[in-house]
């Protein structure tokens, strides 16, 4: 079957709480909204998702994703 997958299910940030628009990855492979991410960086260096301990804190852009968000949201 050719179901589409809502935007909601791949492009929510468990921090936002919502659809990102600014996706990047950290340095454990999970994505997070930029702004939100940076935020929770301000106050520890543990992973949001799995509160381990990331001693990489350096953001790498999900393009794929922001590019799929682009047209999701633009079609």
């Amino acid at each position: 079957s050719d179901k589409a997958v809502p935007i909601e299910g791949f492009a929510y940030c468990s921090i936002l709480q919502n659809t990102m628009t600014d996706p990047v990855v950290t340095s454990d492979g999970h994505t997070y909204e930029r702004r939100e991410i940076e935020e929770w960086f301000k106050t520890g260096n543990t992973s949001p998702l799995t509160n381990a301990v990331l001693f990489d804190k350096s953001l790498t852009p999900n393009r794929d994703l922001k590019r799929l968000i682009d047209e999701y949201n633009d079609p």
